[in-house]
């Protein structure tokens, strides 16, 4: 598939929708629901569209139905501004959709495809690709937002797993530094290159962090 022939949503580390040769960063928009929506409808997978009353319990749960879709039809209309197309989000019939007309590629899809590839294979070389199409935490810049929180986990979860899988230890212990598996990797390496001191402090570290993040030893 061309460039021009799909729109590009990444979404891991920045947030930010690539058409055209064109790219316009999600984040630092003024009217921040706007930039949520395509978010939101980019992380729905499939055709990239969600029912109406899904859309408003996500981004505006405290509010009734009537003033959630005029919320909903305001950021429809900010994002499609901002993205410089009509198209860009459509409501009709009940539906929201991203793009509904042009081919939406994510990086979180092709993380997590490539991820579920790895993993099933258990390929530490093909676990090892996987990892690299990791370029950060989901949306960064929606950490607090319901909506987001079980997908994040989640990727969280498939990237620590690969890590495990292809033995980048170093990477596992930064990602989750309470990882004994991580830990142990370190010090088995130092071990096998004969750096018995080496070993020793990532055992101290290890002891460290479990005594001040889980209260044990």
């Amino acid at each position: 598939m061309r460039a021009d022939e799909h729109v590009r949503v990444d979404l891991l580390g920045v947030a930010r929708v690539r058409r055209r040769g064109e790219e316009v960063a999600l984040d630092g928009w003024p009217h921040r629901r706007a930039a949520e929506l395509v978010e939101l409808l980019a992380l729905a997978g499939g055709h990239h569209r969600l029912l109406r009353d899904q859309v408003v319990e996500a981004l505006w749960p405290h509010l009734d139905a009537a003033a959630g879709a005029a919320n909903l039809r305001k950021a429809a209309h900010h994002a499609r501004r901002a993205l410089g197309t009509p198209d860009a989000v459509v409501l009709r019939g009940g539906v929201v959709a991203l793009f509904p007309g042009t081919p939406v590629v994510t990086d979180v899809d092709s993380f997590e495809h490539a991820a579920d590839e790895a993993l099933r294979g258990a390929d530490p070389d093909r676990c090892a690709a996987a990892a690299d199409l990791w370029t950060g935490d989901l949306l960064p810049g929606a950490l607090y937002e319901e909506w987001t929180q079980d997908r994040r986990a989640a990727l969280r979860r498939r990237h620590r797993e690969l890590l495990r899988r292809c033995g980048r230890w170093d990477q596992l212990v930064a990602a989750d530094p309470t990882d004994e598996d991580g830990y142990r990797g370190l010090m088995r390496a130092a071990t096998d290159r004969g750096d018995r001191a080496t070993a020793i402090r990532w055992y101290g570290r290890l002891c460290g962090v479990l005594e001040r993040e889980l209260g044990v030893l």
